[in-house]
């Protein structure tokens, strides 16, 4: 009879045990954070460490609830901008997100970089590089007449979280 009660009540122990880890509201590593350009930003003239205004573009939901959600500022930066130059210099237009707001408190964060490089011969389309670019760059990343880059506003980039990001 011990053993029949045992089992259900180490099973309700461990289900309240495990209930504070999803309570914790938990953005794990790995985590792709989509994020909509309010302003475009070109390779031609940006310069490193330049704001550039821009919000989450989607939902970022873990375990069904929504995180972070769609339209959260985001603090994204130039991490690196090269003009187009000679023969040898691709064009190169790299962001950074540093942080997130949610619910108006601001969640510092450590995503890969995003971006794209030109070939300097002009050949081709810009290549989107970088932790995870999504649909959006490439189509979002335009080039003017010298080969420079440019992110059109609504251009959708999407930063790969590096580590977890608690959420409170």
């Amino acid at each position: 009879m011990r053993n029949i009660l045992a089992a259900p009540v180490l099973s309700f122990l461990l289900i309240l045990s495990a209930a504070p880890l999803y309570a914790q509201k938990i953005v794990p590593a790995g985590t792709a954070v989509m994020v909509r350009l309010d302003k475009s930003v070109s390779s031609k003239n940006a310069v490193a460490n330049q704001k550039v205004k821009a919000t989450v573009a989607q939902d970022v939901v873990i375990h069904g609830k929504v995180l972070i959600p769609r339209g959260s500022p985001a603090a994204v930066y130039v991490a690196e901008a090269t003009a187009a130059g000679s023969s040898s210099t691709p064009a190169t237009l790299y962001l950074r997100l540093d942080a997130l707001t949610v619910g108006g408190r601001a969640y510092p964060v450590s995503a890969r970089k995003a971006g794209a490089q030109i070939d300097p011969r002009g050949k081709g389309d810009p290549v989107a590089t970088g932790g995870a670019v999504a649909a959006g760059v490439a189509a979002g990343a335009a080039t003017t007449g010298g080969k420079d880059i440019s992110f059109e506003p609504e251009t959708a980039v999407a930063f790969r979280l590096k580590s977890r990001l608690r959420v409170r």
